[in-house]
């Protein structure tokens, strides 16, 4: 019994497994990828970066006066990478169109417009982070005629939004979430 291999002969034995075997670990990176990765996480993120930049702006002021979407941008409250997100609509100020706030507004929206399906399931149902909890007071999600808000401490339709819980609520296209901050 010859106990040498010749590499050659292996490979050529083997050439066909191996390139299974590879295809078969390339498709699973990809799948894995497709499965795990969120890709409303950074505009997520985003979104509540702008928040925080927006409260400090305003923090000495009584409330968020002459806030809108074009305030927000002249004062460079919103990035670059948040603004990139060209198809979906964003306001800011009060209400779905981010209309100026007036004097006596003790809190302002962030709204996304044109949201389909998938991405209001997972804008909604993402983690919301802990130093932001105390500044959100609801999310709103409106879809045609329907409203549904989601607020701390409600029976109905709490804070944070539950994995799963939009999926009735989300309809298939032309959905709007307003953050509501404080």
């Amino acid at each position: 019994m010859n106990l040498i291999i010749n590499p050659k002969q292996f490979i050529k034995n083997n050439s066909n497994g191996i390139i299974i075997g590879f295809a078969i670990a390339v498709a699973l990176i990809v799948l894995s990828y497709m499965l795990f990765h969120n890709p409303h996480k950074s505009l997520h993120s985003e979104l509540f970066a702008a928040a925080d930049k927006i409260r400090s702006y305003y923090r000495d002021e009584p409330g968020y006066w002459k806030l809108s979407t074009e305030s927000a941008k002249e004062n460079n409250l919103l990035s670059e990478e948040l603004l990139s997100y060209k198809e979906y609509d964003l306001r800011v100020g009060e209400g779905v169109d981010g209309t100026m706030a007036l004097p006596i507004n003790q809190s302002f929206d962030m709204v996304l417009k044109h949201l389909n399906r998938s991405a209001c399931i997972n804008l909604s149902e993402m983690k919301i982070p802990e130093e932001q909890q105390l500044g959100l007071q609801k999310i709103t999600i409106i879809n045609g005629d329907n409203e549904t808000e989601f607020m701390w401490g409600a029976e109905e339709n709490p804070l944070p939004i539950a994995k799963y819980s939009t999926r009735e609520v989300c309809k298939s296209a032309e959905n709007i979430i307003i953050w509501t901050f404080q």
